[in-house]
């Protein structure tokens, strides 16, 4: 992922290889798109692929609404989230119509929604990441985070901010 770290104290390469193991864990992701009135629009949708760059892709019909969002305004946020770990991605979103590629991509899953990979309606939609933030407390993340929390709570103190960096990051411009 060519992102930059947005603190200083965070350890970039350690950010970087965290934010793509969490994007790699999911499986569906909240596209928020800009509507042609202004508004925000969420929608699920389920990944496709991610590319450890951390280029995600989606398949779509060519004639849903978000098309026209994003024909507008390219600029999205993918939004991921399970009971512990919570990723958003911003990024800009591209329609890729290669017939190559939705064979590589194609799923049986995608059957729900096209007739297969040489649908007309289905095009592919490419999210190049920008941006990332995440909150994990997953695993020994979690349970040092508990610790700490405890801890602080107990002595009446707060939980220290440089402690939490395995547990919050943000990683981009």
């Amino acid at each position: 992922m060519t992102l930059l770290v947005h603190h200083a104290e965070d350890s970039g390469p350690d950010t970087v290889e965290h934010v793509l193991e969490l994007l790699h864990g999911f499986d569906t992701a909240m596209l928020v798109t800009h509507t042609t009135d202004g508004a925000l629009h969420a929608r699920p949708m389920a990944v496709a692929e991610v590319e450890n760059a951390g280029t995600v892709w989606f398949v779509t019909d060519v004639s849903s609404p978000k098309m026209v969002d994003i024909g507008m305004e390219p600029s999205v946020l993918l939004a991921f989230q399970d009971s512990r770990r919570y990723l958003t991605v911003s990024g800009d979103a591209t329609v890729v119509r290669s017939p190559e590629k939705i064979r590589e991509l194609w799923k049986e899953s995608f059957k729900l929604w096209f007739d297969g990979p040489d649908d007309p309606r289905l095009v592919l939609l490419k999210v190049t990441p920008r941006d990332a933030e995440f909150w994990d407390t997953s695993g020994m993340r979690g349970l040092k985070f508990a610790v700490r929390a405890a801890k602080a709570y107990l002595t009446g103190g707060t939980a220290k901010k440089e402690e939490d960096r395995e547990v919050h990051g943000k990683l981009g411009s």
